[in-house]
């Protein structure tokens, strides 16, 4: 297991946390909306929100922007009670710890789901404030980049209505 310094000890405290909330509200297979809204307190949403519009997010006026952050903390919660269901009866380690600069760290952990194989992820925690989770990779693949790419692909179908996008993230 990576030793965390003393300057990185929180980056690997969220990530304690935020698995810990995953693990506990897994306990019956299925995550509620309360245990959603507990693990999502330690992800900046308002921030992965934004870097998910990409440049569209400049060209919204504040009502727009307050809309699309509303449904995007919709869409986080959906998406994490539909997918955390792999990770029941889990047991988490931290394996590495990589500065990217700053107050921006990556930590690796490998992940072990009840009776299966181990699985690398890896979360992308920043400090702004308290530390909080920006970004997870699981199976090689971003969520937020993955988002970004989603909605781009959204918004260019769609004439880059902003409108059609929030509606989409609502449902």
């Amino acid at each position: 297991m990576a030793h965390a310094s003393e300057e990185n000890s929180g980056a690997v405290q969220v990530v304690d946390e935020a698995a810990d909330r995953t693990i506990s509200a897994l306990d019956d297979k299925t995550v509620s909306d309360a245990e959603a809204d507990s693990i999502l307190e330690l992800v900046a949403l308002d921030r992965v929100a934004q870097f998910a519009l990409g440049n569209t997010w400049a060209e919204l006026n504040d009502a727009q922007k307050t809309g699309y952050v509303e449904a995007f903390q919709v869409y986080a919660k959906n998406q994490l009670k539909a997918h955390l269901g792999g990770f029941s009866g889990g047991e988490l380690n931290v394996t590495d710890i990589a500065k990217r600069g700053g107050s921006d760290v990556i930590v690796s952990t490998q992940v072990t789901p009840e009776g299966e194989m181990p699985q690398t992820i890896s979360w992308r925690v920043i400090q702004d404030g308290p530390w909080k989770v920006v970004d997870i990779q699981v199976q090689d693949v971003w969520f937020a980049i993955e988002q970004r790419a989603q909605f781009k692909a959204i918004l260019d179908q769609n004439n880059g209505d902003i409108d059609d996008l929030i509606a989409q993230l609502k449902s």
